[in-house]
């Protein structure tokens, strides 16, 4: 059997997490797909470290080849937004953009940072039925509206898979599902996510016998409503006698076209009246209203759809006196420490003296306008407290967050102030590794792998941790999951104060065969608010042993980390070794057969997810099922996905290596993952560990292939960010 193991080639910080120790990264979105005669702009990347400037666009590749950019891809040189024109003559494939910066004075390039998927026109015939979709949300069930892709029988067109093309701008693709018969309808999971009033443009991406066809605009979800969810904030205000007043602007979901109108006042009363475009309430000066008094307002908002009533939307209360602003007051009290990547909040000070005041954000810039615009920044309009959020991107550094407050009435006053905000690295920052055995250098690149081949030796390693820096007082944890096929932690202890392994009691330990265990390592540096922790996992492997004519087979390294939206055209090809005089390693063979495992990155919370559905790994399997076999079901236990030498369920794996999920190529039995597949219908991709079980044989015939030697070679680690 095997020992659990952890990540080999780079760290996944916990919740705890304060830095960011990888220094300065960029980030674009995902791959986007457009077809022939489009136009295109790439969002500006988001970035970790200093702010970015002077983009320049280093490469251009289709298909992995150079291609010459003929003002194909445009990059702004100040915001890193790429423009994609004049695509008439484009090639179809995949386009990827290598794209160079500097930060802080030092230049990075990043290969491969864009990835443009230029698709073939739909091919004709094909249409969806209807093209714009009337969802009611008055309606029961109204997320069971349904739009069906239909093709021209005339037209011969036949399409094998039905897929929404990824585009960056549109973050609600998650919230619709498009079946393997081409029925597009809402996603029940995300159903309270849907706006009333909006209108949701899909693009489909459909695949044929000739290639993957992008079909623009295909079909539009047209969601309507009466007015619902008006809400004035704040909706209850004091108002000082004789003085006018105005409310602030509601806000209010339902479709276009609304119209508002006071409904009733209780006690009634004349002087309130509401701009019927806006919704805004006023009062008018010297109105002969009571002090004390409490006028409640109902409002009746309509649209095209319908009109809906609105009980006591906004409260007035009469009052003698105001307390205006006092300027002094406003100021903010800030937590003693604030460390990056930390929540935070700024509580105004509380001795403020100002009533019925309205607090904003105002005339900001640089990190912290955009910490605003991404609502990483926010204040509460009524009580002045300004909230950072854990992922906000401010590097440790000095920073201003101007805010403002006024009164109900010109006359009570307003007061601007700014807030000095230091932001600091963690004193307790710190990274961890624990070196590999298998001769990579250098460890920091290729840590926490090992390979042992019997129980004893695995026993008697020591698996003590670098820490950087060294002066690091930690607490260990360990927590154990199962690996491929059998438990592999049981009896492994870890010191809690040195974090070294103890593989001494009763492990598990297969003698004679190949096995890969997972376990995680959590360290935590420091206490409160400062603490820091990493979580690591650390794999470890059980060698063959050379014995009975049985091969070797040899990743280095064994575990695969891989980008599932990117995939690998090939890992490392294996040494393949045996103490047989007559071994031929051309007539050896190697095929996927067995006890999928697929853990979560998140390890600690998750376990083994693979037969769940919903899953990344469920639904790439279901999808490859659905749409290539004839089974008409999905085998959670089958092989199908990821083999190269399958020909059963009316589908010949070898002659469409294209389209299974990965495979072992035969010729070298490198590891080969097709891009864009390991993800869930919701386009959720792949973050995590896959491990399975192989067989071999060694007389060249891929009959009974199935019954051959049992080996798990290598782990295939899934991370949508690994460049």
């Amino acid at each position: 059997m095997m020992v659990a193991a952890l990540t080999v080639f780079c760290a996944s910080c916990d919740k705890t997490e304060t830095t960011d120790s990888t220094g300065f990264i960029l980030y674009y979105l995902g791959i986007t797909d457009i077809g022939p005669s489009m136009s295109y702009t790439l969002k500006a990347p988001a970035y970790k470290g200093s702010a970015p400037y002077d983009f320049t666009i280093t490469k251009v590749t289709l298909n992995e080849e150079s291609f010459s950019n003929n003002d194909n891809f445009v990059i702004n040189t100040e915001t890193g937004e790429i423009t994609i024109q004049n695509t008439d003559a484009m090639a179809s494939g995949l386009y990827s953009i290598s794209v160079g910066c500097y930060s802080n004075g030092k230049f990075f390039d990043f290969k491969d940072a864009v990835q443009v998927n230029m698709l073939l026109a739909v091919p004709e015939g094909v249409t969806v039925e209807p093209a714009e979709v009337l969802v009611k949300m008055e309606d029961e069930n109204w997320w069971e509206t349904s739009a069906q892709v239909t093709t021209d029988a005339e037209k011969h067109v036949s399409i094998t898979k039905y897929e929404f093309a990824e585009d960056e701008s549109k973050e609600y693709l998650k919230y619709f599902t498009i079946s393997n018969t081409g029925v597009i309808t809402f996603n029940p999971d995300y159903k309270d996510k849907i706006i009333p009033g909006e209108k949701y443009v899909l693009s489909l991406k459909l695949t044929t016998k000739a290639g993957e066809h992008l079909y623009p605009d295909a079909v539009t979800f047209n969601v309507i409503s009466k007015p619902l969810n008006l809400l004035y904030t704040p909706n209850t205000v004091r108002v000082e006698q004789n003085t006018a007043h105005e409310s602030q602007l509601p806000t209010i979901q339902g479709s276009e076209g609304m119209t508002y109108a006071i409904k009733s006042v209780t006690p009634e009363a004349i002087d309130f009246t509401i701009d019927e475009t806006t919704g805004k309430i006023s009062l008018a000066e010297n109105s002969p209203l009571e002090i004390n008094q409490v006028y409640k307002i109902d409002v009746t908002v309509t649209n095209e759809y319908g009109s809906t009533d609105f009980v006591e939307a906004y409260t007035v209360t009469i009052v003698d006196y105001i307390e205006p602003i006092d300027k002094t007051t406003f100021t903010y009290e800030l937590p003693t420490t604030m460390y990056e990547k930390k929540a935070y909040t700024i509580t105004l000070n509380p001795d403020f003296i100002g009533e019925e005041v309205i607090f904003s954000l105002e005339n900001n810039t640089g990190a912290i306008q955009e910490q605003i615009d991404n609502n990483k920044i926010k204040i509460d309009i009524l009580t002045g407290n300004i909230s950072i959020s854990a992922d906000n991107t401010l590097t440790p550094g000095s920073y201003t967050i101007n805010a403002k407050v006024v009164g109900p009435t010109p006359d009570k006053g307003e007061a601007t102030t700014s807030i000095s905000v230091n932001i600091q690295t963690n004193p307790n920052k710190f990274t961890f590794y624990y070196g590999n055995n298998i001769g990579l250098t250098p460890v920091t690149d290729f840590a926490n792998q090992f390979s042992f081949t019997n129980k004893q030796k695995m026993q008697a390693y020591d698996f003590t941790p670098t820490v950087i820096p060294s002066d690091k007082v930690i607490h260990w944890e360990l927590v154990s999951k199962k690996g491929s096929q059998v438990t592999t932690t049981n009896g492994a202890k870890i010191n809690e104060n040195t974090g070294k392994i103890d593989m001494s009691g009763d492990v598990g330990f297969q003698t004679g065969s190949m096995r890969i265990g997972v376990m995680m390592v959590k360290a935590t540096c420091g206490n409160g608010d400062a603490a820091y922790s990493v979580t690591m996992p650390v794999f470890v492997r059980t060698e063959i042993k050379v014995q009975k004519k049985d091969p070797l087979v040899n990743y280095k390294p064994f575990v695969i980390q891989v980008n599932p939206k990117k995939g690998l055209k090939a890992s490392n090809v294996p040494e393949i070794t045996s103490s047989n005089s007559e071994f031929d390693s051309s007539k050896f063979l190697l095929d996927y057969r067995k006890e999928f495992n697929f853990f979560n990155i998140d390890m600690i919370e998750s376990g083994n997810t693979f037969t769940t559905k919903g899953t990344p790994a469920y639904d790439a399997w279901e999808q490859f099922y659905l749409t290539y076999t004839n089974r008409g079901a999905t085998n959670t236990g089958g092989k199908k996905p990821i083999s190269a030498y399958d020909t059963g369920d009316g589908f010949k794996n070898p002659d469409n290596l294209d389209k299974v999920l990965m495979y072992i190529r035969p010729s070298d039995k490198a590891l080969v993952v097709n891009p864009n597949v390991w993800k869930s219908n919701n386009g959720e991709y792949a973050n995590g560990i896959f491990i399975a079980t192989m067989t071999c044989k060694t007389d060249g015939i891929s009959e009974g292939l199935n019954d051959g030697i049992q080996l798990s070679p290598i782990a295939v680690w899934f991370d949508e960010n690994f460049e």
